[in-house]
């Protein structure tokens, strides 16, 4: 039923509709004054009966109610990352999601389950290696540069002419590592400066 207004005040039955997503959120009495309107957020459109896993949405244009899929409160994963998404708005799934949760960090769905993805985690790992490896060529590179002045300005300590000869082995030997062989790479050990 359409509301029409009234020159008499009326107690009315109307259907409140939640301020944001305009679904249906319970039944009421209201007091109607005379020639006045609706209050905000209500209509007197009675609302379709709720099937479990739908919300009932009113439409104000039309004028009528429809039924959208409610998944709020679920959580699903995105099939292409494994990212976890938490549903908060009605309607349906996001396509790409499964309600299967990963088992692990390297996993990848192959349309009905999660399986490891052993490229993806030689990837990761070989990636890991190469910060490693530069990281550690970067504090070499750091140690070395004021042992060299030192040593062309002829202002070294025997100590540090012999340090700087070991970080240099050092470095050459770092640079030779191979990265591919992650996590299987016997790192060099960085000299001690024993001064």
């Amino acid at each position: 039923m359409t509301f029409k207004m009234a020159n008499k005040p009326r107690t009315i039955t109307v259907f409140n509709l939640r301020a944001d997503t305009k679904e249906f959120i319970g039944e009421g009495d209201a007091y109607i004054q005379p020639f006045t309107g609706l209050p905000a957020h209500c209509t007197t459109v009675s609302p379709p009966a709720a099937k479990r896993g739908f919300v009932a949405i009113f439409d104000d244009a039309e004028q009528a109610w429809s039924e959208h899929e409610d998944h709020r409160g679920t959580v699903v994963y995105d099939v292409s990352s494994g990212q976890e998404i938490y549903i908060t708005e009605p309607g349906p799934l996001p396509p790409g999601t499964t309600g299967i949760a990963p088992g692990g960090a390297f996993e990848k769905w192959d349309g009905s389950a999660w399986i490891k993805d052993d490229m993806a985690e030689r990837q990761a790992l070989v990636e890991s290696a190469e910060n490693q490896k530069a990281e550690m060529l970067k504090v070499a590179n750091d140690t070395i540069a004021p042992l060299q002045d030192a040593v062309e300005l002829d202002m070294a300590t025997d100590e540090e002419i012999a340090l700087l000869g070991e970080m240099k082995k050092y470095r050459v030997l770092l640079s030779r590592v191979d990265t591919s062989n992650a996590p299987d790479i016997a790192w060099p050990v960085e000299p001690v400066n024993v001064a």
